[in-house]
């Protein structure tokens, strides 16, 4: 016996991606289609349920049309059962949109996996047991899957869960940190994970990690293209995970050393697409001396991609963007900056509570270059 489902995450509906200027709106447009698809495709595959790990809205309090529009696209879809985990930016909080019944009403196939459900959820049509932990906070010290134990139960075990996984220079203190000692000790067949917008897959002892990406990108820090997986799961251990396409356009960071301005040319000839946004990063050798029709060339590609940001000549390119944080350096900064954000809410009024919680958002958005 199998276990087939649709596995997904941050497909943040809603967000505020106004830095793209022309390009937006197809971009936001892209997010509805990304999310259509994939409810789409599991009720096409037959695939036994869709798990969204977190942050489906980019905010706690979409605005109505936003959750409207969220509603309507679910109900098209009623035969397939869809779980949905908050995430750091919808998190579960006084009011907020996944903890809400008039956005859960009348849509009987859908699940959120709040503190009404006990983890985990025995799920007898699927031969599953779903463990899961929903965010309560955007920041948090504590690992999400710490309670996870293979209970005694003769079908699949699967955890969900919205945060970083501790490997590599993603150790951040306060970003829901997953200890790899936390998975092995789960005993799991899979952990479903969100937070991280690009695919990942790692064996942690049996359990099969895996990190969806985010179906469509709206960022440069974002991989090419968005993805969900399609997951099989087999009665002997064996997981199969593949890669299911949602996303309309790419954001990609075209960084090259530049010898000579024909080199400009072939490399944006190559690139041009008009599903594309893309931001120039380029370095020059120590006896380049032509920068004025190196921007000529930008200027004049610019027409052949949805949006281009050019780092060294922002006047050709209808917009400005920041240069990307690497991973670790980003990671201290948010950490330094919440460490001192909670230290000013500490010595505050109690009643400012909210306005540091806003503070924490848009000042981590920020750092990361989400915002």
């Amino acid at each position: 016996m199998s276990l087939a489902f649709v596995h997904a995450a941050d497909f943040h509906l809603g967000a505020d991606i106004r830095r793209f200027g022309t390009a937006a709106e197809k971009l936001r447009a892209a997010q509805w289609d990304a999310f259509t698809k994939t409810l789409a495709f599991a009720a096409s595959s037959g695939a036994a349920f869709v798990l969204i790990c977190g942050d489906l809205f980019d905010s706690r309090f979409p605005r109505p049309e936003i959750s409207a529009k969220a509603r309507e696209i679910l109900a098209r879809f009623p035969s397939t059962p869809v779980f949905i985990l908050p995430g750091t930016h919808d998190y579960l909080s006084d009011g907020s949109i996944l903890g809400r019944e008039d956005f859960r009403a009348g849509l009987s196939h859908v699940v959120i996996l709040d503190g009404r459900i006990k983890s985990p959820l025995d799920l007898p049509e699927f031969n599953c047991r779903l463990y899961f932990s929903a965010n309560r906070s955007n920041r948090s010290a504590t690992s999400p899957i710490a309670g996870f134990r293979r209970e005694d139960f003769d079908g699949f075990h699967i955890g969900a869960a919205h945060g970083s996984l501790r490997i590599g220079g993603w150790n951040t203190a306060y970003d829901f940190p997953i200890n790899p000692r936390d998975v092995e000790r789960s005993g799991l067949d899979y952990l479903a994970l969100g937070h991280w917008h690009k695919y990942r897959r790692e064996q942690i002892g049996s359990t099969p990690v895996i990190y969806s990406g985010t179906p469509q990108p709206t960022g440069f820090s974002d991989p090419e293209t968005g993805s969900v997986v399609y997951v099989r799961l087999e009665r002997n251990g064996s997981a199969m995970v593949e890669q299911v396409a949602t996303g309309m356009i790419s954001v990609v960071t075209l960084a090259e050393k530049i010898y000579h301005p024909h080199q400009v040319k072939q490399l944006l000839e190559n690139a041009a697409d008009p599903n594309k946004i893309i931001k120039t990063v380029f370095s020059y050798s120590d006896n380049f001396n032509e920068p004025t029709e190196v921007a000529a060339i930008v200027t004049s590609f610019a027409p052949r991609f949805l949006f281009m940001v050019n780092q060294d000549f922002p006047e050709s390119t209808g917009g400005v963007e920041r240069p990307d944080s690497p991973p670790a350096e980003a990671s201290a900064l948010i950490s330094g900056f919440l460490t001192e954000l909670n230290c000013l809410k500490a010595a505050d009024n109690p009643e400012r509570a909210g306005l540091y919680e806003k503070a924490a958002e848009v000042g981590t958005r920020l750092i990361k270059g989400d915002l």
